[in-house]
């Protein structure tokens, strides 16, 4: 049994990916491939809040659960549906976003500073060596903005894009160290990468260079792709805030009504949403970092 999991990481489409296969599921029997979100969702979701709970302060050890068990149950289920391969797609294997790391009031969140151990976990008992990850990558600055849009188009933060850059770690954005590090895990784990901002060339693009990723024939597949969520504009963030300071109002419909008005309309794209320059010369100096250790090691 071949293994793949696909690896969002947060903020690049992964729900896109998920709804197609789903609605593909035949296709993806049909070329024997088990695809666990949708044959057997509950173990996805046991899997995801197992996963939150090793993070999450307060919670216990003994309280994340078995996850060998229910890997177990997944490798059953495909060997009796004779699959050949078993797909999982979670981005929440790598760990918590730093938004999420956020509401749980942890300082100064990293970028999946455990990711590696996380992922150890979550295949127990899978053979890392017939495991192939599929770790979907992007922009740095583009990724926290993405971040820090969704947040706000969630109501989950209220603070402005320069708190939020203060607040967390925007400098451990590092897509490459990432893959670096999962693909030590083991000398025959299969890590490939793909970029986000390739969605720019189209849903369809996309979604048919995850499916030969997979190793599938992605010409019989009816593909429904649905365009990701825009971001939000910088006027539409201002009002957000401004309407989120209005949450202890007696009237919470109308807090509601006007929320939802800002949402339904598309961003403005004279009115981009822009990182603080501070924080886009500190992104330059650390990837110029980053390129001068990678120099010096090709040479050496």
């Amino acid at each position: 049994m071949k293994y793949v999991i696909h690896l969002g990481v947060h903020r690049t489409a992964s729900l896109l990916l998920q709804q197609n296969l789903s609605s593909n599921l035949d296709q993806l029997r049909a070329q024997g491939v088990f695809y666990v979100n949708a044959e057997i969702p509950k173990l996805v979701q046991r899997q995801i809040r197992m996963i939150r709970r090793r993070h999450k302060p307060g919670s216990t050890p003994h309280a994340i659960g078995n996850f060998a068990e229910i890997n177990a149950a997944i490798t059953d289920a495909a060997a009796q549906a004779g699959a050949q391969t078993v797909l999982i797609s979670d981005e929440h294997r790598l760990g918590p976003s730093m938004t999420r790391s956020l509401l749980w009031n942890q300082p100064h969140p990293g970028f999946y500073p455990q990711a590696a151990t996380n992922l150890q976990h979550a295949q127990a008992g899978l053979p890392l060596e017939q495991t192939r990850l599929l770790l979907y990558t992007r922009n740095a600055e583009s990724y926290l903005l993405s971040l820090y849009s969704d947040a706000i188009r969630q109501n989950q933060v209220a603070m402005t894009l320069e708190q939020f850059c203060r607040s967390v770690n925007f400098n451990s954005i590092n897509f490459h160290a990432l893959e670096q590090e999962l693909a030590a895990l083991h000398p025959d784990l299969q890590v490939k990468s793909r970029q986000f901002e390739r969605i720019k060339l189209g849903p369809e693009t996309y979604l048919r260079s995850f499916l030969r990723d997979i190793g599938l024939d992605p010409a019989p597949f009816a593909l429904c792709p649905t365009p990701p969520r825009p971001q939000l504009d910088a006027m539409q963030v201002e009002a957000l805030l401004h309407i989120m300071s209005g949450t202890q109002s007696r009237r919470a419909d109308m807090v509601a009504s006007l929320r939802e008005k800002v949402l339904r309309g598309a961003p403005n794209p004279l009115a981009p949403l822009v990182l603080p320059a501070w924080v886009t010369d500190s992104m330059r100096v650390t990837d110029e970092g980053r390129a001068s250790d990678a120099s010096r090691t090709q040479v050496a």
